[in-house]
Formats: structure tokens, sequence, C-alpha cells
């Protein structure tokens, strides 16, 4: 599924993702699988869904809180966003998200201490996920600088960024096709 949904094949991922769940409906990695593409398709409430059954499954598995919370920032559901957030187990994704909620709640300060301890913290680990927070906030000179160190890294992030919700603000630079090219992944 991973590699459909690296190679842009979306529609072969969701089908290979819906077949898991058919032969196992408590596959939590499937139903994270589907909310994933459900959102990347912009089917919020469905994703929603997916990452709360998910939850359901496993309430200590890493990355649904930070996966549902995404979803909720998406719709604009800030306060449950957070709170979401804030529950992550990754320090990683937890420190992310709440960069990210904070910047759309309008909290530079807050958004700010996040990225800059998610920085202090793991930059050896989450080049791509720093690179996310700063192409959601719009400073796209910070994200492709964060790129370009995910590349040198090898950050295994970059297979799905062709996908990346939060990459998205990216899109329209003239640097964007070039990146993707130079990983293989373009169009």
């Amino acid at each position: 599924v991973t590699l459909m949904q690296s190679l842009g094949r979306l529609e072969e991922a969701a089908a290979l993702a819906r077949k898991a769940l058919a032969f196992d409906p408590l596959n939590v990695d499937a139903h994270i699988t589907c909310g994933w593409l459900l959102a990347i398709e912009g089917r919020l409430s469905d994703a929603e869904a997916s990452f709360r059954k998910a939850l359901e499954l496993s309430p200590q598995y890493t990355r649904i809180h930070a996966n549902l919370g995404l979803v909720l920032l998406f719709q604009g559901r800030l306060d449950e966003a957070l709170l979401e957030a804030r529950q992550e187990s990754s320090e990683t994704f937890r420190l992310r998200g709440i960069a990210l909620v904070q910047h759309a709640r309008g909290g530079a300060a807050e958004s700010e201490a996040a990225l800059r301890e998610l920085i202090a913290s793991f930059p050896e680990d989450s080049a791509f996920q720093i690179a996310e927070v700063h192409a959601f906030r719009e400073e796209a000179d910070q994200a492709f600088e964060w790129l370009e160190r995910a590349y040198r890294q090898r950050d295994a992030g970059l297979v799905s960024m062709r996908n990346a919700l939060l990459l998205r603000n990216l899109h329209g630079d003239s640097r964007w096709q070039p990146f993707l090219e130079r990983m293989s992944l373009k169009p």
C-alpha cells in the first residue's frame, strides 16, 4: 500500500487497504492507511471515522492521535485538534501537531515554541516533520531547507511527500517539481 501511495497510485492503494480490512477488520494499520487515503481525497469525515476506529482498537498505538488531530485541524476543529495533538505519545508528532494547531489558532509564540523544541530535540530524526510545519506555516524557504536536510539524511518521510497534506503549500513553488524529480517522484 505504501508503495502505491508513494507512486501516486492512490486508487490502487485504497483498493489494497480495503482488501486488508475485508480480511481483517481489526487491522489497526489498515484503518490508519484508509484514514490517510481518505484525507488525501478530501473525505475528512470518513478519515476521522477511520482514525477513531483505529484509536478504539488500539488506544496506545503511536501516531493515531496525531493523525486524528490533523484531520480535525483540516476540518477547522482547532480545540479538538489541539487536544489530540497533546495526547500523542510520539514526542516528534506531538510537537509537530502542537506547532501546526497553534499556528492555525493564531498562537504564533506557542507554535514557534513547539517548533523550536522539535528542532532542538529531533534534528536528525524529524527533518521531514520540521519541513511540514514550515510548509504549513507558509515558510517555503525554511521548508525547502529542511526537505534538503531530510534528503541528505535519507529521511523515510520523503517517500510520502508527493501526497503529504502538509506540503501542499509548496506545490506552486518553483523548487517543488525539481525536488520531486530528484526524488524520482515526478507525476
